[in-house]
């Protein structure tokens, strides 16, 4: 990044300040924000179209900071918008606003965990972890193929192998889980991912009951997934959390899953805009629409495949086409990673990899059954930080 993005933080290292964790408010806007904290619009409306829209999907409750001088004049805002990248608002040299989108400073460590169940096992990781997102994954995971209330019997094992990312030496955001493993009386039942993404069982079998399609016939995606990249010609980061299908104005949105509609509305970045959710916890997004199907409100019942609205362009939009998110609370993930497959099983190079996957899986739980790892409690730092907009790195106050 350039000098005139730098913040210039060094005066309030020497002459004083302070900084404000603060969560995101659940449904404001980057807009009713800078309103509230007197801060100008100008700063949104400055931001390209790709930049806007990324402000409409920063997670309720994302953990955000907020640096203060002396004066108790704001200097800088960091609120995260995926695991990846942050958005920064910060006090320039000249006494203006200024906002820009740096990544987010942080290590990950592949963990694995083994814990003996003694009540639930989503209490006994939460106990073990503290990770409320961990239980919560595991249960997913298993949901349908184990019946935890019964059946098992105490001291039977849990193993997850997972990767979580530690900002501050505390961990954030969702982990990805790379295999898990429960023993109940002796059966082992199993679960790996894949390099797409899904889940399967020991035989290649897809292991989510709760199966998406895709929301429009005869897909053609002119734009994928992607937390974090890297414009090397703009030397600006980038994110697109979501996949976007190009189609004719008009060409029919049809629902991913059943579920119910829990927002039909306009919004300034994605437009007329559709929110569905599932029963798996899971909440699908089409936005752009030139507009939906009569009847469509919030609290609408749909089925899968129902039609729900029409491509369009509205909104910060360049084209007409179909953006089509999804969302594991306010997180946004890969949309493909829980679609249908095709075809069942897997062949050919795909099948090696699932069993290359498996077997590196299946040795690990075996140690751990072995050798039964106590897990050491999260690093847990109190220093106070702020992020050098140079750099991008987490510095001491």
């Amino acid at each position: 990044m350039g000098r005139i993005f730098a913040l210039l933080l060094l005066p309030l290292l020497l002459f004083g300040g302070s900084v404000k964790p603060f969560k995101w408010n659940n449904g404001e806007s980057l807009l009713t924000f800078l309103e509230r904290k007197k801060l100008p619009l100008s700063i949104y409306y400055n931001l390209d179209k790709d930049d806007q829209k990324l402000t409409e999907d920063i997670p309720y409750s994302a953990n955000c900071q907020m640096v203060l001088d002396n004066k108790n004049l704001i200097r800088q805002i960091l609120i995260p918008v995926n695991d990846e990248l942050q958005l920064q608002i910060y006090r320039t040299p000249k006494k203006r606003y200024a906002m820009q989108v740096v990544p987010i400073v942080s290590e990950q460590y592949t963990e694995t965990l083994y814990v003996p169940i003694q009540t639930l096992p989503y209490d006994d990781i939460l106990k073990a972890t503290g990770s409320k997102n961990l239980a919560s994954e595991f249960v997913k995971m298993f949901k349908g193929k184990v019946n935890f209330r019964k059946g098992f019997q105490k001291g039977d094992p849990i193993i997850l192998v997972y990767t979580q990312k530690y900002r501050l030496g505390k961990p954030f955001s969702m982990p990805e889980v790379h295999g898990a493993m429960v023993e109940i009386n002796g059966k082992q039942v199993t679960v790996y991912r894949h390099t797409d993404g899904r889940f399967y069982d020991a035989k290649g079998g897809q292991y989510e009951k709760f199966l998406f399609k895709i929301p429009i016939r005869n897909p053609r995606i002119t734009s994928k997934f992607t937390k974090s990249r890297y414009h090397p010609v703009l030397h600006r980061y980038r994110a697109h959390l979501g996949v976007d299908f190009g189609a004719r104005p008009g060409t029919p949105i049809l629902a991913t899953g059943d579920g119910r509609v829990s927002f039909a509305g306009s919004s300034h970045g994605y437009g007329n805009t559709i929110k569905i959710r599932h029963s798996n916890g899971l909440t699908s997004l089409y936005a752009h629409q030139k507009s939906f199907k009569k009847g469509i409100h919030n609290g609408s019942k749909i089925k899968q495949g129902d039609i729900i609205g029409y491509v369009g362009s509205s909104g910060l939009s360049s084209g007409p086409h179909l953006h089509f998110g999804m969302y594991d609370g306010s997180t946004a993930i890969n949309p493909l990673s829980v679609m249908k497959k095709t075809t069942e099983g897997f062949s050919g190079k795909e099948r090696k990899a699932f069993i290359a996957i498996r077997n590196k899986m299946d040795r690990i739980f075996k140690k751990a059954l072995q050798s039964k790892p106590i897990r050491k409690p999260y690093l847990n730092f109190h220093e106070t930080y702020y992020v050098d907009s140079e750099t991008f790195k987490p510095k001491p106050f």
